[in-house]
């Protein structure tokens, strides 16, 4: 398997580069053979070679060479490959074409172009024409920060390459949708009402905790329990994940589930006790067996949409599907303004990116939801930068009415990025290039970096582990552990003391 992230020399322009090996080949050759990098049996020979002669200009293959270089410390080789000889080719020949001899000489009508000569001269396909851009745009972008030969200015002030090739519309073709709202409150009125109790069961179940129809079909009797402070929960089989094997995963649940588990675990009393299985969703078709989850997506969502009469807005019967109900509940969830890391805990995702698949939302409704959050009047935020925020805000609001900061507050939206953080939000704006800290960041002592007390909870059980860390690390004698952990105490501590001056009822 391919190693994801390699240890290079750092390289500067002044660098003999000769002297720089890279695999089995030194960073003057014009092709890097990565095979003591990628050891997969499968992968040819050829795909384990990043080929550089196909670019005639020295000076555009000195850059193409220190990006692949730089890239080679991100990411898997066989990706930086696949940019360098799958990607590029088209660049270079349109530079060749229109006698072009440096990034430096690449302008935002330069790149425009080009989009336009994929598109219209190449005829290239949406994913194609995003990485033949895409690389370009980071070569460039990267380049302006480590002191390449590439325009000083940022030529993508207004657009990116996702904007010319509307790959987030491309993509979106492919992803789960949430069910539209007014669908969604039909079928839960309709579900209330079923007559078969495991479709009524498994629609409602769904809904209301975002779980896959595979987990739901996996709860079994007496999986309702309550947590000390009154909490009621269910517990499901999570399949595996890259987190390990198959797991029992708690999830919490309101009253309209709870009684609907009852009345499920009543319906199927008799199956369980002739069968000895302990699954609430049995049917007994050739023998009792667990609701099979291809009958449930195949028959009985259609079915049942069928039966009501569900339709979309030109008239049809809505085709709904299982995975809509995960989608629409995080889309629920984040209108509700629920913290990031509360969904990934409910899902036991992995990473946000997991989460984010879910984020079906427009652009400008997240901005409107993260903006209300961290800019509103009332807004209770922490961060190194939180007072210069506040003290600028309530000079903007001072004397106006509430329909006049709402418009402040939009408008400042339009022109910020809120970037989701497990524990706060990130301020910084990806326009003006890669943040500087790349894959280092540590959030809380970015002045990009700012928390509101929705994330209390979360940041103060993060503070109590790191104190009882830190302290056993004294007790221990492991002085350079506690040191590293110290590192982040020190910027957390203000944090969370900050946000409970603000639950005071005081000013931070």
């Amino acid at each position: 398997m391919a190693i994801t992230k390699l240890n290079f020399q750092p390289i500067t322009t002044e660098n003999d580069y000769s002297n720089i090996t890279i695999g089995n080949s030194k960073f003057t050759d014009d092709v890097w053979d990565l095979s003591p990098f990628i050891t997969a049996k499968t992968t040819k020979n050829n795909y384990k070679k990043i080929t550089f002669n196909f670019i005639k200009n020295e000076d555009m293959k000195l850059t193409v060479k220190l990006y692949a270089y730089y890239k080679l410390g991100q990411i898997k080789p066989k990706s930086i490959r696949d940019y360098i000889n799958g990607s590029l080719p088209l660049f270079i020949e349109y530079c060749d074409l229109n006698g072009i001899y440096s990034f430096n000489e690449i302008t935002k009508e330069v790149f425009l172009n080009y989009s336009l000569w994929l598109k219209e001269d190449k005829n290239v396909a949406n994913q194609s024409g995003y990485m033949s851009s895409k690389v370009v745009e980071e070569i460039i972008k990267i380049g302006q920060i480590k002191g390449w030969n590439v325009p000083k200015t940022n030529i993508f002030v207004d657009f990116t390459s996702n904007d010319l090739w509307d790959l987030k519309k491309s993509l979106k073709k492919n992803k789960t949708k949430p069910i539209p709202e007014d669908i969604f409150d039909k079928i839960l009125q309709c579900a209330s009402q079923e007559k078969n109790i495991l479709t009524k069961a498994g629609i409602i179940i769904q809904s209301q905790t975002g779980l896959r129809i595979n987990e739901v079909l996996s709860i079994r009797q007496g999986c309702v329990n309550t947590t000390n402070d009154g909490y009621d929960y269910i517990e499901v089989t999570l399949g595996k994940t890259e987190k390990g094997e198959s797991i029992i995963h708690k999830v919490f649940i309101n009253e309209l589930v709870k009684n609907t588990i009852v009345e499920l675990e009543e319906y199927t009393k008799d199956l369980r006790e002739k069968s000895g299985l302990k699954e609430l969703f049995l049917v007994n078709n050739l023998g009792i067996r667990v609701l099979n989850v291809n009958k449930w997506t195949s028959r009985r969502l259609p079915n049942f949409i069928e039966r009501w009469d569900i339709r979309d807005s030109k008239g049809n019967l809505y085709p709904l599907k299982s995975h809509q109900f995960r989608a629409t509940f995080v889309r629920e969830l984040i209108k509700q303004k629920v913290p990031i890391a509360h969904i990934m805990k409910q899902f036991s995702h992995v990473s946000i990116e997991m989460t984010s698949h879910y984020l079906t939302l427009k652009e400008e409704e997240v901005k409107e939801i993260y903006s209300d959050m961290i800019l509103g009047k009332d807004s209770k935020i922490a961060g190194l930068r939180a007072k210069e925020i506040k003290s600028k805000l309530n000079e903007q609001f001072r004397g106006k009415t509430e329909q006049e900061i709402d418009d402040i507050i939009s408008n400042l939206s339009k022109s910020m990025s809120f970037n989701p953080l497990p524990t706060g939000v990130c301020l910084y704006d990806f326009r003006r290039g890669n943040c500087s800290d790349g894959d280092g960041c540590f959030f809380y002592n970015c002045p990009n970096y700012i928390t509101e007390v929705k994330f209390y909870p979360i940041l103060k059980q993060e503070l109590d582990l790191m104190e009882k860390e830190m302290t056993r690390y004294k007790e221990l004698g492991q002085q350079r552990s506690w040191e590293r952990q110290y590192v982040k105490y020190k910027y957390l501590k203000p944090l969370v003391d900050s946000l409970e001056v603000q639950m005071n009822g005081k000013e931070a």
